[in-house]
């Protein structure tokens, strides 16, 4: 019993040791600067997906616009941002991008039809995945409380030529433009911090 409570205390005064070195405690990390790091993840993601849809765009072009009922609906006016809250914007973010990634993950399944393009899917559904990862961690830290995940859209069965590039026209510009409308929000909430 006498070398268990001398190898506790031994662990005991080892950690209190460690706390007397600056460089090896945790600092909580600003709120700013997480936000900060989303955002500039968001303005990346945003660039680069103009990029590829005009890739895709030049590779598979497509009159008219394309609508596809399972992307998130993009309603908000200039009022309604501007009194964003940040549990609410993070967590709508969040679903958003969630639903997003479901939508480029049925893309990158499909892509054998686009093959040229596969690689470029699959980046996209990657970076999706960091940032959706790098909200979901900051809504952890702010203690938000979370809905659960939407429910998965029904994406069709169909894997013709036509059908991945209608898909892929609308799930490109409406991710383009949810891009452009989260780094304002982005903006938005970092400056109520």
């Amino acid at each position: 019993m006498g070398s268990f409570c001398q190898l506790a205390l031994a662990i005991l005064s080892l950690c209190e040791g460690l706390k007397a070195f600056p460089h090896l405690r945790t600092k909580p990390s600003d709120p700013k600067v997480d936000f900060e790091n989303i955002l500039s993840m968001a303005k990346h993601l945003l660039s680069d997906t103009k990029h590829l849809y005009h890739n895709f765009k030049f590779k598979y072009p497509l009159e008219g616009e394309h609508k596809l009922d399972t992307l998130p609906v993009l309603s908000i006016n200039a009022i309604e941002l501007s009194t964003i809250q940040i549990p609410t914007g993070l967590t709508k973010l969040s679903s958003d991008l969630f639903l997003y990634q479901k939508h480029f993950d049925w893309l990158k399944k499909a892509a054998h039809v686009v093959r040229p393009m596969d690689h470029e899917f699959t980046s996209v559904h990657n970076r999706i995945d960091k940032l959706v990862k790098k909200i979901d961690l900051l809504i952890i830290k702010h203690n938000i409380v979370r809905v659960s995940d939407p429910p998965l859209p029904q994406l069709p069965n169909t894997t013709t030529q036509w059908g991945v590039v209608q898909m892929g026209h609308a799930i490109f510009h409406h991710f383009h433009l949810f891009l452009d409308y989260a780094t304002r929000v982005l903006v938005l909430m970092k400056n109520k911090l």
